[in-house]
C-alpha cells in the first residue's frame, strides 16, 4: 500500500485533483476580496502566466481559462494509467494532505521561525488577501518554477546536451531556486532586495525543488501553501497572546 501511495501521490493525475480545490478557493477569495474593484492583486507567477494571453483582448480571460482546463485534462489523460488498477483512491488524497503538513513542519524547523524568510508574502496587513496570495503562491509558483522551469532544464540538459539525469536534476534544482528567489524582487509590489533574504529564499527554493522531484507537484504545492499560511499566522497568534 505504501508503495502504491508513493507512486500515485507523486503522479500528476493525483496532483491535479489534489490542487484543484485550492485553485478554486484562490479564485473565489480573489473575487470576494476585489468585488467591484477595477483591479485585482494576484500572485506574481499567476500574472506572468496570464500575460501570455493578454493579446487576445476581451476574450483573454476566457481563452486563458479554457487553455488551462485543456492542459489539465490533457495531463490527466496522459497519466490516466495510474488509476486503471484500483481506481481513484480518495484516501490517498487525505494522506497527501497530511504529508504536506508534515513537510511544512519540517521546512519551518529547518528554515527557522523568522519573518525574514517569507517565501511570497506581501508586507501588507490584510490577512484575507495574504491568505489567498499564499494559496496562489503555492500553486502558481510551483507550476512556473518547479513544473515549468525544472522540467525544461532537466529535459534540455539531459536530452539535448546529453548530461546524465543526476547532474541535470541538480542544476535544475539550483537554477530554478535562483529564479524563484529573484522573482520576489520584481515589479512594483516586489520586495526590497537584500542578500540575506535572497539566500534564504534560494534555500527555500532548493528545498521545494528537492521535494518536487521526490514527491511531485501536488504535495509540493500544498507544502508551500501551508508554509506561507503558517508564517502569516505566527505573528497574529503571538500578538494575541
Amino acid at each position: 500500500m505504501m508503495l502504491s501511495y508513493w507512486n500515485a501521490s507523486k503522479n500528476m493525475y493525483y496532483s491535479i485533483i489534489f490542487v484543484l480545490p485550492m485553485l478554486f478557493l484562490y479564485e473565489l477569495m480573489c473575487w470576494f476580496q476585489f468585488i467591484g474593484a477595477e483591479f485585482q492583486i494576484r500572485n506574481g507567477a499567476d500574472v506572468v502566466i496570464r500575460q501570455l494571453f493578454i493579446n487576445f483582448g476581451y476574450f483573454s480571460e476566457l481563452i486563458y481559462s479554457l487553455s488551462l482546463l485543456f492542459i489539465f485534462l490533457l495531463i490527466m489523460y496522459i497519466n490516466r494509467n495510474i488509476i486503471k488498477e484500483g481506481g481513484l483512491k480518495v484516501s490517498f488524497l487525505l494522506y497527501m494532505f497530511v504529508e504536506s503538513f508534515i513537510w511544512c513542519a519540517f521546512f519551518i524547523i529547518f528554515m527557522g521561525l523568522s519573518e525574514n524568510i517569507l517565501l511570497s508574502i506581501l508586507d501588507r496587513n490584510i490577512i484575507p488577501e495574504q491568505f489567498y496570495l499564499s494559496i496562489g503562491a503555492g500553486i502558481w509558483e510551483e507550476i512556473l518554477f518547479r513544473v515549468g522551469a525544472m522540467s525544461f532544464i532537466i529535459y534540455f540538459l539531459k536530452n539535448i546536451l546529453g548530461y546524465n539525469y543526476l547532474f541535470s536534476a541538480f542544476m535544475a534544482i539550483l537554477f530554478s531556486a535562483v529564479l524563484f528567489s529573484s522573482f520576489h524582487y520584481i515589479g512594483l509590489l516586489g520586495d526590497v532586495f537584500s542578500y540575506r533574504s535572497f539566500v534564504l529564499r534560494t534555500l527555500s527554493g532548493i528545498n521545494l525543488g528537492i521535494l518536487y522531484l521526490f514527491r511531485g507537484f501536488g504535495i509540493t504545492a500544498y507544502t508551500h501553501i501551508f508554509y506561507d499560511m503558517t508564517i502569516i499566522s505566527i505573528p497574529i497568534i503571538m500578538v494575541k497572546n
